[in-house]
């Protein structure tokens, strides 16, 4: 029996080469699992072009589909809604956008509070081949969050990004002025209510539904 705080002998520990190479896969995973959902969706139009030419054939009607549609949707819904997913922002060379909005955010800080970081997100392979900003592991590749709710890179105390220059280009091209959520009445400075986010922390995944 191991005394208390004594460290495990099973721990593993990595190196940085076996944690580039461990992340690589993992992430040779997810494109897998995009191009297969590409692959439905290449699937699924052959299927709805099949069934527009059989219903303009006559063979059978829209209004049958319509209704075994609705059991069918039913089903499906409740078979997909405990699913791992996997999400990644578009490819898009976030040091080359440009017209990005004009907002003096260090003056807005002291009362919106920095709410935006509070917003979740997917990452870019250009940021997850930086491997500066974090994601979740749990749910790959969404923004990391804290306890508190804020993006992990997010300082606690002013409120300003810890990784600026590398920030993802969402983080970019935001623009919060219109954004109910963060603003109520931005031409005044009249900050969201407090639960104009209700979700603010991300939910995670229980690790036992994954295989379901």
């Amino acid at each position: 029996m191991l005394e208390p705080g004594a460290p495990s002998p099973y721990r593993c520990v990595m190196d940085s080469t076996d944690r580039e190479e461990v992340e690589g896969g993992l992430r040779h995973l997810h494109v897998m699992e995009m191009q297969t959902k590409l692959d439905l969706a290449d699937a699924t139009a052959r299927v709805l072009a099949l069934t527009e030419e059989l219903i303009a054939r006559g063979v059978v009607s829209m209004r049958a589909i319509e209704q075994r549609m609705d059991r069918v949707r039913a089903a499906e819904n409740e078979r997909t809604a405990e699913q791992a997913t996997v999400q990644v922002a578009p490819m898009v060379d976030k040091y080359q956008v440009t017209d990005l909005p004009d907002i003096d955010c260090a003056s807005l800080v002291p009362l919106c509070k920095g709410r935006c970081c509070r917003l979740s997100f997917p990452l870019s392979f250009q940021d997850l081949d930086e491997q500066i900003v974090r994601f979740d592991y749990a749910m790959p590749y969404l923004i990391r969050q804290g306890e508190d709710g804020y993006c992990t890179h997010s300082d606690p105390g002013a409120r300003r990004c810890r990784v600026y220059q590398a920030r993802p280009v969402t983080c970019r091209t935001y623009d919060c002025r219109k954004d109910a959520r963060i603003w109520k009445d931005f031409a005044n400075k009249v900050p969201a209510e407090d639960d104009a986010i209700p979700l603010v922390r991300i939910r995670k995944r229980p690790l036992a539904s994954a295989g379901k």
